[in-house]
């Protein structure tokens, strides 16, 4: 009898353990939506999915999803949610959004759809090209540049004449997990005026075309989505022609990593230039970098007196990377040490002062300096002895420092 009272009483026990509410689960289930908060649709509209999170959940709750707008349907609900969007024949764009609600607690998420353009033109790009172009390794930005066209670059980065490049400058807050080949992040990228992530930056994007010289078209907008398959592009010249750009392939690019010096520019803000009757002069000497390039130094002064030396006004130092044997320096460069490039300006520490190297923007007399990190430089030649360089580059404080130099000059042997 004892026996079957202590039974008794050790599930009674047990019982009442489990039923005590300090032991039993307490906390709030919790809904997190992990896919993007915004995602866009074209006009011909398409499938969506969304993908979620339920933490600490029950039995007696079930997950709903529901759309605000008529032209979102939601599809199915499980594991995913899935909704399509119906086709935008509209001529606005339009935005709604998709809310799942668990419980008391919801999420939503931002469907946006563009409407139907009239496109000018269908590019089909059969070659990638670019580079990744880390900087300052701190910043939570990184600058793929991708240049898109149907012959590629030649084996030092130049264009081939006669052809049609597109190029894309997108910033992301992906970097590159190896060491000398960097692969597009997925994702969509919007037109911009700054190097925020999953922004095509409007600086240096454009359509460059090359014929007898290089001309380029600016982008007044631009929308790029970046799959595991290619690249998918609309972009808008100032002309309002809309070009849509398809590339199927790899999204391989080479890696450009330079270390950025920090605040020896002593510009405060933006500086932009036009020079119609400079004097430039450019030297040869060879293989600076050690790649295999024949680098030329072209030294660009707004005003020098040839007999007296005396400068005046905006100066250069633009160091630009030709082939080993290259002695014609038309063409256009960007950030880089292999042909092609122009190298981006640094300094050398000579305990305690430095000593500027390679392309830097200076004035007389060294009251200004700054050195050239990224964008890009265009030389265009008009006779034996006349020169144009347009230079859209930024220094190591982000100032802009653009502009056109004209002018005449020759070229030496150091």
């Amino acid at each position: 009898m004892k026996r079957i009272l202590l039974i008794c009483t050790l599930a009674l026990g047990f019982f009442a353990c489990n039923d005590d509410p300090a032991n039993s689960n307490t906390e709030e289930p919790t809904l997190k939506i992990i896919s993007n908060s915004e995602v866009w649709f074209e006009a011909e509209g398409g499938i969506g999915s969304i993908t979620y999170i339920v933490e600490n959940g029950d039995k007696a709750t079930t997950l709903d999803a529901t759309s605000n707008v008529e032209w979102i349907e939601i599809i199915s609900i499980g594991d995913i949610v899935e909704y399509s969007v119906k086709e935008n024949d509209t001529k606005e764009e339009r935005r709604g959004t998709v809310t799942l609600s668990y419980g008391k607690h919801s999420e939503s998420i931002a469907v946006m759809q563009r409407t139907e353009q009239n496109i000018t033109a269908t590019f089909y790009a059969t070659t990638l090209d670019g580079s990744l172009y880390y900087g300052n390794r701190s910043q939570e930005s990184y600058n793929y540049r991708v240049m898109l066209s149907e012959v590629g670059v030649s084996s030092g980065g130049n264009m081939y004449g006669n052809s049609t490049y597109y190029i894309l400058d997108l910033y992301s807050a992906t970097a590159a997990e190896g060491e000398e080949v960097a692969t597009i992040p997925v994702g969509e990228y919007q037109f911009g005026f700054d190097t925020t992530p999953n922004t095509v930056y409007n600086g240096y994007s454009n359509l460059t075309l090359t014929s007898d010289k290089i001309s380029t078209e600016v982008f007044i907008d631009a929308r790029v989505n970046v799959t595991e398959n290619g690249i998918e592009a609309f972009v808008t010249l100032d002309n309002n022609e809309v070009h849509h750009i398809i590339y199927e392939g790899s999204l391989d690019i080479d890696i450009y990593s330079s270390t950025v010096t920090e605040g020896l520019s002593t510009l405060r803000s933006d500086h932009h230039f036009n020079i119609e009757d400079g004097v430039f002069v450019g030297a040869y000497v060879g293989d600076s970098m050690n790649t295999g390039c024949n680098t030329c130094q072209v030294y660009l002064f707004e005003y020098l007196d040839p007999v007296t030396g005396e400068e005046r006004g905006d100066e250069f130092q633009i160091d630009l990377q030709l082939s080993k044997s290259g002695t014609e320096i038309e063409g256009y460069y960007t950030p880089g040490t292999r042909q092609g490039n122009f190298i981006p300006g640094s300094a050398e520490d000579l305990g305690g002062q430095f000593m500027q190297q390679n392309s830097w923007y200076m004035t007389a007399g060294y009251v200004d300096f700054a050195p050239l990190v990224d964008g890009s430089v265009n030389v265009e030649k008009v006779d034996d002895e006349t020169y144009i360089f347009t230079i859209d580059c930024h220094d190591d404080l982000g100032n802009k420092i653009s502009g056109v130099f004209k002018g005449k000059g020759k070229f030496v042997e150091w």
